[in-house]
């Protein structure tokens, strides 16, 4: 069975995140199925004025990166009901140019949060930014870590219910990019 090669990116900066320790045990129930590659998001600010040829090599790095892969997988936290800022530059990077990457580009979402919602909020602003650009957002199937400070410690995610709920989301995800490999304008 062909492992498909993912890039994904942790929507937090913060070096104890719960969504990167989250992302980290993704990464685990997934490598059987998938190659990911994580990248960084920390980039200058977006500016049209810099977008080629003048753009920065990490955003250049960035764009051939989610070009050459064969999904996207985000996992992020919510800042005031939405996309933490860090995350949208680097959407904004990846979407505002002629050919842009994300164009039906395969993406599956993923949050963990203290709260009751999870990330739910969040999620739904991403929808809408990635349906701008075209990229094709694994519908349903969300994954929303509620009360992450019980589920996810310094060993990484330990709730064998949300783990049960991302392999089985993981499995959608890869029928996911099977489907699009198949449907995609060439």
């Amino acid at each position: 069975m062909e492992k498909y090669k993912l890039i994904a990116m942790s929507g937090s900066l913060r070096k104890k995140s719960f969504n990167t320790a989250l992302l980290h045990s993704i990464i685990e129930l997934a490598q059987d199925d998938f190659d990911i590659e994580v990248v960084s998001i920390e980039l200058p600010l977006f500016n049209d004025d810099l977008i080629d040829p003048d753009e920065p090599e990490v955003v250049a790095a960035l764009k051939q990166a989610v070009r050459e892969a064969d999904g996207l997988l985000i996992v992020t936290p919510e800042y005031n009901h939405s996309i933490p800022g860090v995350l949208k530059n680097a959407i904004d990077w990846l979407s505002l140019e002629p050919g842009t990457p994300l164009r039906d580009k395969p993406v599956m979402i993923a949050g963990a949060s203290p709260g009751i919602l999870g990330t739910a909020r969040c999620q739904i602003h991403l929808r809408q930014v990635f349906a701008t650009n075209r990229a094709n957002v694994l519908p349903g199937n969300e994954i929303f870590i509620t009360h992450c400070k019980e589920k996810i410690d310094d060993s990484g995610l330990h709730d064998e219910r949300s783990i049960n709920q991302i392999n089985k989301t993981l499995l959608e995800y890869r029928k996911w990019i099977e489907f699009w490999k198949r449907n995609a304008k060439k």
